[in-house]
């Protein structure tokens, strides 16, 4: 918990610097791009359109709203696979500040998780809008919104402190993280319900911390309910234990990366 506070401490005491590094990874992103940030809503309507016309209509997913129920766990699943997919290159990325000169290295982390986390945010008005479009009113449900989006994002910057530092050591780790995602995004019940998977591997879904915190915005997005305590629970303990560990772990090992990037 000390390293959390000390990050944090840093964090608050570099906002500025923070402030001005994430508005430039945003823009960066989309130069040179003629719709620019209007691409944070179309690449999740893109991906809707496509999964609605093959489980919706192909296969004939027994889901009412399926855009909606698509959206609800898709949104928050490129949150993740964004902000880690991006992250983890990080430090090596940022080798020019690495050991060379006062700047915080916990920024180079930090950046890319919220830089993702406000195209989340912003992504979250298509969901509204669709809910509207489609007769359904979340309502109070919406209350706990801001509890899946602090678990989702302290998880997913805790995961990406510790990835960004065993890359630095062994750079496979980023194709072997993304095959993982791929790997974890069809298991995880995002175009599918969670009721369809067999017993035997309920498993994977039970025990599975990104599972329960597509749940929690599924809950309030989809069916317009309190999300289930269990997976609340899960997903935040789950959040701040992996980023103790990933902050740990992080500086433990940060005064060796001008060895190794």
């Amino acid at each position: 918990m000390l390293t959390i506070y000390r990050t944090a401490g840093t964090l608050y005491r570099f906002r500025w610097l923070l402030y001005e590094l994430v508005i430039r990874d945003l823009r960066l992103r989309y130069r040179g791009s003629v719709l620019g940030f209007a691409w944070t809503l179309l690449n999740p309507l893109l991906f809707m359109a496509i999964y609605t016309l093959v489980f919706s209509i192909y296969m004939r997913v027994a889901i009412p709203d399926y855009p909606l129920y698509l959206l609800s766990g898709l949104i928050p699943w490129t949150f993740v696979q964004g902000a880690i997919g991006q992250a983890i290159t990080a430090i090596l990325d940022g080798r020019t500040y690495v050991g060379k000169t006062l700047f915080p290295i916990e920024l180079l982390v930090v950046v890319p998780v919220l830089s993702n986390g406000i195209n989340f945010l912003l992504s979250l008005v298509l969901i509204t809008a669709l809910a509207l479009a489609l007769g359904v009113h979340p309502g109070w449900s919406l209350l706990f919104l801001p509890v899946g989006i602090v678990v989702e994002t302290l998880g997913i910057l805790g995961f990406s402190f510790l990835c960004a530092t065993v890359n630095v050591f062994y750079r496979d780790v980023q194709q072997l993280i993304g095959y993982a995602l791929t790997a974890l995004f069809f298991v995880t019940p995002i175009f599918y319900a969670a009721s369809t998977v067999p017993p035997k591997f309920s498993f994977m879904v039970a025990y599975s911390p990104v599972a329960a915190t597509i749940q929690i915005f599924q809950s309030v997005l989809y069916h317009g309910t309190a999300p289930p305590w269990r997976a609340v629970a899960f997903a935040a303990a789950f959040a701040v234990f992996v980023l103790g560990a990933g902050l740990g772990y992080f500086d433990r090992y940060r005064d060796a990366f001008g060895e190794f990037v």
